[in-house]
């Protein structure tokens, strides 16, 4: 509340998290996979899980056009861990809708560690821990700080699968612009408001609900 309290068009926000992620049973069935996607801060047993659409609606709804926000999700289970609307599919060079999130005004970009059926690995560079998907992005932004969007979401997916990394890293976001003619930033170039209808998204598609394995297992350690 506090990072978006007061923001004016041409305010620049940055949101990262680098930690524990899980899944919860989703209760408002607005959900794909009947799960809700969430993050696991350092009092979770005590304040509970901050999931996707309460993330949602504390950073993304409050946001005015031109104001810009990146988020960065280093974390197991966040592939659609803020609920924006819009998911880019490098196969097709398209944005999808991916469910039921309400549109808002705000331009709002999200790169998250991995799929939400995924886990984000850790690794160590001189001798200190850190996250892949963190560790890729600042390998890949020193290369090139130019990158347009879709080409930095490659470049990860490159770095990750050369470590030896099964996660997949993905690009969600509140605004289906065109990522291919702009180049990645975090203090520039904020997107004004294209959704033609705020508060209204596309219906969820529902799947068969992923249970056991390794997920079930990580699940019940967080809990």
């Amino acid at each position: 509340q506090w990072l978006v309290a007061g923001a004016q068009p041409g305010d620049i926000l940055f949101l990262q998290f680098s930690g524990h992620g899980t899944q919860v049973q989703s209760r408002d069935g607005m959900e794909a996979d009947c799960k809700d996607e969430a993050l696991c801060p350092t009092d979770y047993k005590e304040a509970g899980y901050l999931v996707d659409n309460e993330i949602y609606d504390l950073a993304v709804t409050p946001l005015q056009s031109g104001v810009k926000m990146t988020i960065i999700l280093d974390c197991c289970h966040s592939g659609t861990a803020v609920d924006l609307p819009f998911m880019w599919e490098p196969r097709h060079g398209n944005w999808t809708e991916e469910c039921g999130s309400p549109h808002t005004a705000g331009d709002v970009q999200m790169f998250s560690g991995c799929e939400d059926d995924q886990c984000s690995m850790d690794v160590k560079r001189h001798g200190r821990a850190g996250g892949a998907m963190t560790t890729a992005m600042t390998r890949a932004i020193r290369e090139c700080p130019n990158f347009t969007y879709p080409d930095l979401l490659n470049r990860l997916h490159q770095y990750l699968q050369e470590d030896g990394h099964e996660q997949y890293p993905r690009l969600t976001s509140s605004q289906r612009f065109d990522p291919r003619s702009k180049c990645f930033s975090m203090c520039e170039g904020a997107v004004p408001n294209m959704n033609p209808v705020l508060g209204v998204g596309a219906p969820p598609r529902h799947q068969p609900q992923r249970t056991g394995g390794f997920l079930g297992f990580m699940q019940g350690f967080l809990m």
